[in-house]
């Protein structure tokens, strides 16, 4: 099956109700809503866009953090940069969020026994469900999670049974260094990696001899407006021309894209 048919879901808009929204590091938040229409069809990777504070702001793309057993909870894990995210960290339990989604082609997990992620930055956000995902499948999960140690995401949040290799810039948590510094220990068991992190990262591991010649799925960040794929503002060049991130990605193959034509954001 290839990705776009495994994502292939009519996405639903509804109103959805804050459960809970807590700050779990410098200026970032853990919101959690029932949206039971849009989590029942959700596959790790896809994202939704909420919207901020009625109509005086676009709608903010969210990566689905996670997804609760019952296929009724969502939650997305997101940082504090502008007004709008400004709003959603000061919603309450109880409050009403209109959710469009599940939105996008996602990560394409096939029968791996053991999988790679990489983590930079708020870039863990899709990545703990797709964890979720393959340890419900029996795979072992290691997952490399490099970030700022004000930023840092408690371990006490992730799956109980991931294999965490953790970085922080000074040192203070886990190991001194960039994520991808975790390559040579797990490279050659994984037969499986995928990434999300910023920009730099990816451009560093698309120049890595370690990452040559190996299939890896990145899910990427760029600047979205409709999150429908209507209105092109989310266009990035491939090596098969131009695609949109909202409808062909976000999830794409790292080798297929040209990742010195992309802005940063």
């Amino acid at each position: 099956m290839s990705k776009s048919s495994a994502n292939a879901r009519t996405p639903k808009r509804m109103l959805a109700e804050v459960i809970s929204n807590c700050q779990v590091a410098d200026g970032l938040h853990l919101l959690q809503v029932n949206a039971p229409e849009i989590a029942a069809t959700a596959n790790p990777g896809q994202f939704a866009m909420l919207q901020c504070a009625g109509a005086a702001f676009l709608r903010r793309p969210l990566s689905i953090h996670r997804i609760n057993a019952n296929k009724t909870l969502i939650s997305f894990l997101f940082a504090v940069i502008g007004k709008g995210t400004l709003w959603l960290a000061q919603a309450e339990a109880g409050d009403k969020i209109d959710v469009l989604g599940p939105l996008g082609c996602g990560f394409l997990l096939h029968s791996s026994r053991e999988i790679l992620l990489l983590a930079g930055g708020l870039g863990l956000a899709p990545l703990v469900f797709l964890a979720d995902e393959a340890l419900a499948r029996g795979a072992r999960v290691n997952l490399a999670y490099g970030t700022a140690t004000n930023q840092r995401y408690s371990k006490q949040l992730l799956p109980s049974d991931v294999n965490l290799i953790e970085f922080t810039d000074d040192g203070s948590y886990g190991k001194h260094g960039l994520v991808t510094d975790c390559i040579p220990d797990f490279l050659n068991r994984a037969e499986q990696i995928f990434a999300c992190g910023p920009l730099p990262m990816y451009r560093a591991m698309s120049r890595q001899a370690n990452f040559k010649d190996r299939n890896i799925q990145v899910s990427l960040e760029t600047r979205m407006a409709c999150g429908l794929g209507v209105c092109y503002g989310c266009t990035i060049k491939t090596i098969s021309g131009l695609q949109q991130a909202c409808h062909h990605g976000p999830v794409f193959n790292m080798a297929d894209v040209v990742w010195d034509e992309i802005a940063e954001i």
